[in-house]
């Protein structure tokens, strides 16, 4: 019998699904350009795909960056000028940068989370992790308060925590 994912591994699944499930519920309003001094949905969920495509796909696994985000990548950084995506091109590229890094993600265990993440400095891939869980999560709720700027109902974040729910208290 394999060992349990650890809970990390399980809530970053999550923050993931979480971010998916908001981008999805978004209406139309909030999938277009910002809304005042907010970034667009269009530009949160394709900075959360550049994000996840870098760490997980081109560094851990090191592998191609995704065609799409690379041609943006400027548009998607951290601090760039503000710019609204096609919502629809940002969501597909979220869901390769997930499907692509989700077997990797998957076979993180204990001793893995330990270790540095070489493409990251010293950081461990464990606090990589809950770095991701973090991110994802806030962009989640940057993008459920968007949508309820436009009349969204509650997106009751951070969901179900379908992966990680299980896991005890007292598992890392």
């Amino acid at each position: 019998m394999s060992e349990p994912r650890p809970a990390i591994v399980a809530l970053l699944l999550d923050a993931f699904e979480a971010c998916c499930a908001v981008a999805d519920a978004l209406p139309a309003p909030a999938r277009g350009p910002a809304l005042g001094r907010v970034n667009s949905g269009g530009w949160i969920v394709a900075h959360l795909a550049a994000q996840i495509d870098a760490w997980w796909n081109v560094g851990a696994q090191q592998r191609p960056p995704d065609a799409w985000l690379a041609e943006h990548a400027a548009a998607f950084a951290s601090g760039a000028a503000p710019s609204a995506p096609r919502f629809a091109d940002a969501r597909a590229a979220l869901d390769r940068a997930i499907a692509n890094a989700r077997n990797y993600i998957d076979a993180l265990d204990a001793d893995a989370l330990a270790h540095p993440a070489p493409w990251r400095g010293s950081q461990t891939a464990g606090a990589l992790v809950a770095r991701g869980c973090a991110h994802a999560f806030v962009h989640a709720g940057e993008l459920a308060a968007i949508g309820a700027l436009v009349g969204a109902p509650d997106a009751q974040l951070p969901g179900p925590l379908r992966h990680s729910s299980g896991h005890s208290s007292g598992e890392a």
